[in-house]
């Protein structure tokens, strides 16, 4: 049966109906194959006994962490990767990220911990200050690492989508400025309607287009049943100022006071980036991010009335709400939501790369073999879900931890923090950062 989302139902897609049956088909004989295939059907190989096989095609919408990292997992499984993008090219730059937990080992398991080492900051030490820039507390990151076992960068979003990408071969396909409109549903696969008005068809349709994934809508309902606000925006974006400079050094700072956090730290050449949140009463985004900024961080002291000025355009500020993405199921037939599209945690639960990257290197492993794709689907999913659920509790139970809604929560977090940031008690920062390997346990396959 053929499901029509977002569109008129058009009857079965002629290449979905010809080869609803050859996920049971390990070999095909070229005789067993007969006719001509669209240019956008299925391509085949041969294998060591000469015989051709289906080579699958996944359609990936989104080139963020998640999409790039299902990219590379999907092609290194032997699949053919057609990957949407609705930005003109890869975003550069992006927020600090802590890299840890389970998608450092899935980016092991990928070979690309060497480059990440090389685009990794050198954080030593995060510095909590007042508005008048003294220090209040902080977290030694000589220690952290240490109980990270060493596996923890200092990275930007925008460098872990750029060491994705360079892995990339030639074969998979990105199309930027391009973004999927609608989708048809069917027993083997499914069929796409793109922007450009062009159409793909796929054995997999993989929706890793971020909170607000449209992937999700089209298959799963309305964003609105799934996101669940935290109470908080966010902000980020790159400024150059030479008070700022001078203020933050080569520190990473954070200036908290009720409801509103605002950091500061340089990223190289001079270039300093800044990220912010604040309590918010509703979802609804404001249409002028800059003043909105201003409006709700204008009267703090210490240098972010300068941080302020230095702001660009709207354009360019990233801004957007603190939500997680909470959902029954992350798969639907031969459709499936990697990373913030079907699971987000949160900017305040803090590895949300990390749970991008271990999704789509999972993807990758559980569908490699797999002659039925619904159930690796399943698979992957049970495998993850524990770790996802986890860290969204985590990333609800310490909201008022970074962001202190008064200032007795601020004294007392501010002290737990010095307590925590001691030798002695490095062992309490893996708890606190949910330390772990794979952060998840494989189930038999």
């Amino acid at each position: 049966m053929t499901r029509a989302v977002g569109l008129a139902g058009t009857g079965r897609c002629p290449w979905l109906a010809c080869h609803a049956n050859r996920m049971a088909l390990c070999h095909l004989q070229p005789s067993v194959r007969g006719g001509t295939l669209p240019r956008s059907g299925p391509l085949t190989r041969r294998d060591a006994s000469g015989a051709r096989r289906f080579i699958m095609k996944a359609l990936i919408s989104g080139a963020g962490i998640a999409g790039l990292s299902s990219a590379l997992a999907l092609e290194r499984a032997g699949w053919q990767v057609v990957m949407l993008e609705a930005a003109p090219h890869l975003r550069d730059g992006g927020y600090m990220v802590d890299f840890f937990g389970p998608g450092f080992e899935a980016a092991r398991e990928l070979g690309l911990i060497e480059r990440l080492r090389e685009k990794s900051h050198a954080v030593e030490e995060i510095l909590f200050v007042d508005e008048e820039g003294r220090r209040h507390a902080a977290i030694d990151y000589s220690l952290a690492r240490k109980a990270a076992g060493g596996q923890l960068f200092s990275l930007l979003r925008g460098d872990i989508e750029r060491v994705l990408h360079d892995a990339l071969p030639e074969s998979v396909e990105i199309r930027f400025g391009t973004r999927l409109k609608a989708v048809e549903m069917a027993e083997a696969g499914v069929n796409a309607m793109l922007s450009d008005g062009g159409r793909e068809e796929a054995d997999l349709l993989v929706g890793a287009d971020g909170i607000h994934s449209q992937v999700r809508a089209q298959v799963f309902g309305p964003e609105e049943r799934y996101l669940k606000f935290l109470g908080y925006h966010t902000a980020a974006y790159f400024l150059r100022s030479d008070t700022v400079r001078q203020a933050i050094g080569s520190d990473f700072k954070l200036l908290t006071a009720p409801d509103r956090l605002v950091g500061l730290y340089e990223v190289g050449d001079g270039l300093l980036a800044s990220f912010f949140v604040h309590r918010a009463s509703g979802p609804t985004l404001p249409p002028d991010p800059r003043a909105a900024l201003i409006e709700a961080f204008g009267d703090l002291g210490w240098v972010v009335p300068d941080a302020l000025r230095a702001a660009p355009a709207s354009a360019d500020i990233y801004y957007d709400v603190v939500a997680q993405v909470e959902m029954p199921t992350w798969h639907d037939g031969h459709s499936v939501l990697v990373g913030d599209a079907g699971y987000a945690v949160s900017l305040l639960a803090g590895q949300g790369a990390s749970m991008a990257l271990a999704g789509g290197r999972l993807l990758g492993e559980v569908l490699a073999e797999a002659t039925d794709i619904p159930e690796a689907l399943a698979r992957m999913e049970a495998q993850l879900r524990p770790a996802v659920l986890e860290k969204q509790k985590a990333g609800r139970r310490t909201a008022n931890w970074f962001v202190p809604p008064d200032r007795m929560h601020l004294i007392v977090r501010d002290a737990a923090l010095n307590i925590v940031n001691s030798a002695g008690f490095s062992a309490l920062l893996g708890r606190f950062f949910s330390f772990g390997s794979k952060g998840f346990s494989p189930t038999p396959h």
